[in-house]
C-alpha cells in the first residue's frame, strides 16, 4: 500500500513536464489530427516567445547611442512630429513621407547579405552599427525573429564597402563567375564518376563474358591468403582463378 501513493505523487509532480513534451511534439506535426489529439491552443508558449523577443529588442535599443531628433522632416520640411523611421532607424523622415514600398522598404538581414554581398561584420562592427527592428518570421512564428533593416541604409553601407555601384557590380560578377565555376566542376566530377562506373561495369562484363578467342595467359601468381592461383589473359584481361590439389 505504501508504494501506491508514492507512484501517484511522482505522476502528479511530472504533469508540467508532460505539457511541455506535448507542445514540443505538436510543433512537429502538420495538423491537429496527426498531433495525437493535443489541444491546438499554444497561447502560453507564444506569449513566452513574445516576451523574450521584446526583452531582446529593449536591450538592443538601450545599447544604441542617443541621437537627438532634428526639427523637420528632410523631405517635406515640416516639423518631425511622428516618425516610425526616426524612432526605429534614426532616419529623419515623417510618417507622411514614408515610402515603405520604395526608398524606405524594410529588408531582412539574410536577404540583405545575399543581395548586397555583405558580411555580418558589415552590419555589427562597422560604425555606425546598422539599426534594425525585430519581427516574427512570417513563414513560421516558431522560427527565430527576423531582423529588419532599412534598405536605404543597407545600400549606403554597401557603397561604403565597395566604394561605388560599379565596384559592387564588379564584385557581384566575380562572385557569380566563381559560383558558376564551382557548379561546372561539380558537374564534371559527377560525369567523371559516371564514366568510371560505366567502365567498371563494362570491364566486369568483359571478365564474365570474354570474347571468343584463345586465351594467352601470362605467368602464374599465387595468393597465399586465399591459397588460390591466378593467370591473366594478355589479350582480353580475363583472369583465371583456380586451386591446386
Amino acid at each position: 500500500m505504501s508504494g501506491e501513493p508514492w507512484r501517484k505523487r511522482r505522476h502528479d509532480d511530472s504533469s508540467d513536464n508532460i505539457s511541455i513534451v506535448e507542445k514540443l511534439y505538436k510543433r512537429d506535426q502538420e495538423s491537429y489530427y496527426s498531433a495525437g489529439g493535443f489541444d491546438a491552443d499554444d497561447d502560453a508558449d507564444q506569449e513566452t516567445r513574445e516576451r523574450v523577443a521584446e526583452a531582446k529588442q529593449r536591450k538592443y535599443d538601450r545599447s544604441l547611442p542617443y541621437v537627438s531628433p532634428p526639427d523637420d522632416c528632410i523631405q517635406c520640411q515640416k516639423p518631425l512630429l511622428t516618425s516610425f523611421l526616426w524612432d526605429s532607424y534614426c532616419h529623419p523622415v515623417c510618417d507622411g513621407c514614408r515610402d515603405d514600398q520604395g526608398a524606405h522598404k524594410l529588408i531582412a538581414r539574410t536577404e540583405a547579405k545575399k543581395q548586397y554581398l555583405l558580411k555580418d561584420e558589415d552590419f555589427d562592427l562597422r560604425k555606425p552599427v546598422l539599426r534594425y527592428i525585430s519581427r516574427k518570421n512570417p513563414h513560421n512564428p516558431r522560427y527565430g525573429d527576423m531582423k529588419l533593416y532599412l534598405k536605404l541604409q543597407v545600400e549606403a553601407r554597401m557603397l561604403e564597402v565597395y566604394d561605388s555601384w560599379e565596384g559592387f557590380e564588379e564584385a557581384r560578377e566575380k562572385r557569380t563567375a566563381l559560383r558558376d565555376l564551382r557548379v561546372e566542376k561539380t558537374f564534371e566530377k559527377k560525369i567523371k564518376k559516371m564514366r568510371q562506373e560505366i567502365r567498371g561495369t563494362a570491364k566486369y562484363k568483359t571478365q564474365m563474358k570474354p570474347t571468343k578467342h584463345e586465351h594467352l595467359f601470362g605467368e602464374e601468381s599465387h595468393d597465399a591468403e586465399s591459397d588460390e592461383y591466378k593467370k591473366k589473359c594478355e589479350v582480353c584481361g580475363y583472369e583465371l582463378t583456380y586451386e591446386k590439389m
